[in-house]
């Protein structure tokens, strides 16, 4: 579904729930005898139940993240700190090798299709890892915060350079934050 389609939809669903919001307004205008028993009420309740149980059935299959029991196929790990991100296979623990992956580290590739978990963490304040596939549409985010790790599982199915941004305002130079990983 296209972009103008979707608006569309929302304009007309805006739109209907205008229209319902106006209805109700104009009707406490006038006195009505309130009976807790009525008929329509109890056939709206269930019909709005019955569309929400529906929308719920729809959209929950269709949830982008992987089910809790798959093992990821590579394991990235992701550490903030004023102002960059350090982004590695293998663990960042220390200063040093921070410093080693953020000058001399090659970018990360990995292989298309396959089940990513991000290990995410900051060793100073809170930063907001984001993930943009190529295209430029936010795919996943996750806070890094000092002393906790966040796991970020995402599939990433798209080649080409993805970007990592902060989302997370961090201090003067928090523009320039920002990581690179290659699907290859």
């Amino acid at each position: 579904m296209d972009s103008l389609a979707i608006f569309r939809l929302f304009i007309t669903l805006a739109a209907a729930v205008a229209v319902v919001f106006l209805g109700v307004g104009l009707s406490t205008r006038r006195h009505r005898e309130y009976s807790p028993a009525s008929g329509l009420r109890k056939v709206f309740f269930f019909s709005l139940s019955g569309i929400l149980v529906t929308f719920l059935g729809i959209t929950l299959p269709r949830m982008p993240y992987p089910s809790e029991g798959e093992i990821p196929d590579r394991v990235i790990h992701v550490v903030g700190k004023q102002f960059a991100f350090a982004i590695s296979e293998s663990p960042i623990e220390t200063d040093a090798q921070w410093e080693e992956v953020t000058s001399f580290a090659p970018p990360v590739e990995v292989p298309a299709g396959r089940l990513i978990e991000f290990r995410v963490t900051s060793f100073d304040v809170n930063h907001g890892f984001s993930l943009y596939a190529p295209s430029g549409r936010l795919i996943a985010q996750t806070q890094a915060m000092p002393g906790y790790l966040n796991r970020l599982r995402v599939r990433l199915d798209e080649p080409g350079r993805y970007t990592v941004l902060c989302l997370e305002f961090c201090g003067s130079a928090h523009h320039r934050m920002r990581g690179v990983i290659f699907v290859r």
